[in-house]
């Protein structure tokens, strides 16, 4: 007879931690859930206007120091220069100027962020960086903030915008932006 009750405790007992644990799942399971309802963006702004990009292909943010960048003769109006960050060397992208949106030049407060791909079909990885008049600041826009792009952006633009907030955040989707031959300049020289 105890063995009796005392297989019905620990029958109890478990089924109490098992419901503990399926308490604790669903609690977590809501949380992925209200993470995925929102972009964690870096945003900045270039030509004036403000753009977003995904958290997750952004590998650091520098100041623009005038030492550790140059100018590129011969390179598209959207290549601001080049420049070195930890010894090695990334071009720099005006993506107003590639949008055809404005241009501006580096500033007192200018900035660069090192974007970078996931490896493609060679292994290798396309990496540049994003030139930025101001600081650039993390921020979380959830995505019922985010609407359609085509009624505030120009037509070249929308093939690389994801959205837009109402208070006119451009999204960029880094991913065709990173997939566009448009992008790279003077492929194959050194072959």
């Amino acid at each position: 007879m105890n063995d009796r009750i005392n297989q019905t405790d620990k029958d109890k007992r478990a089924h109490e931690i098992l419901a503990d644990r399926a308490r604790k799942l669903a609690k977590t399971d809501n949380k992925a859930k209200l993470s995925r309802d929102v972009l964690d963006l870096i945003t900045f702004q270039a030509g004036g206007e403000r753009f977003g990009v995904d958290i997750q292909f952004v590998r650091e943010v520098q100041p623009l120091v005038r030492e550790l960048w140059s100018l590129v003769p011969c390179t598209p109006g959207f290549i601001v220069g080049a420049v070195n960050i930890r010894g090695r060397i990334y071009a720099m992208m005006n993506i107003a100027v590639y949008l055809g949106i404005s241009a501006s030049v580096p500033g007192e407060g200018a900035h660069t962020l090192l974007v970078r791909d996931h490896p493609r079909e060679r292994g290798e990885a396309m990496e540049f960086c994003l030139f930025s008049d101001t600081i650039p600041r993390l921020e979380t826009i959830p995505l019922d903030h985010v609407h359609s792009s085509s009624a505030s952006v120009s037509p070249r633009a929308q093939q690389y915008i994801k959205g837009v907030t109402s208070n006119l955040l451009m999204i960029l989707d880094l991913e065709k932006l990173f997939a566009d031959p448009g992008i790279i300049v003077n492929e194959g020289a050194g072959e």
